[in-house]
């Protein structure tokens, strides 16, 4: 028996099914960062100030925006280091977080500088999320090869 969807209906509810997933994933993954940048917010009250909960909802609506830009500039220059300096798969990993935690640092301070509603004092949010992000990132590389085990079993 075949697993691959063969009617084009089938073909769409498989897109669908893996984009909802997709956004699913990053929903949650917004919400952690978000749930990071409250917390930061609630710890060290002088760094930010919101003006009620829309500004959370607006937080939402902008990360998508916040991680393409971030991704835009990240993206690339990683490519480039790495394409001229050719380095060891050990060092890779460290460019890797670096990089990841340069994106991530960009989205919260972006996250912070054109929310409506959002005043932020210090960069300290957007430190925390890059942090948090960097720190939570093996977790998922951890969950994910044991996810990808678990789907190779028949």
């Amino acid at each position: 028996m075949d697993d691959e969807p063969s009617t084009p209906g089938e073909k769409r509810l498989a897109r669908l099914v893996v984009g909802g997933l997709v956004l699913f994933v990053a929903g949650l993954v917004g919400l952690v960062f978000l749930l990071v940048l409250l917390v930061t917010a609630v710890v060290f009250p002088d760094a930010v100030a919101f003006d009620g909960v829309l500004p959370v909802l607006w937080a939402l609506l902008l990360m998508g925006p916040c991680a393409a830009v971030a991704m835009a500039v990240t993206v690339p220059a990683r490519a480039l280091l790495r394409a001229s300096l050719h380095p060891s798969p050990s060092v890779a990993r460290v460019f890797d977080a670096v990089f990841g935690w340069l994106s991530a640092f960009l989205v919260g301070v972006m996250l912070l500088e054109w929310t409506p509603g959002v005043r932020a004092h210090s960069l300290l949010p957007a430190v925390a999320v890059a942090t948090v992000g960097l720190l939570l990132e093996p977790l998922t590389d951890r969950l994910g090869k044991k996810g990808d085990k678990d789907g190779d079993a028949p």
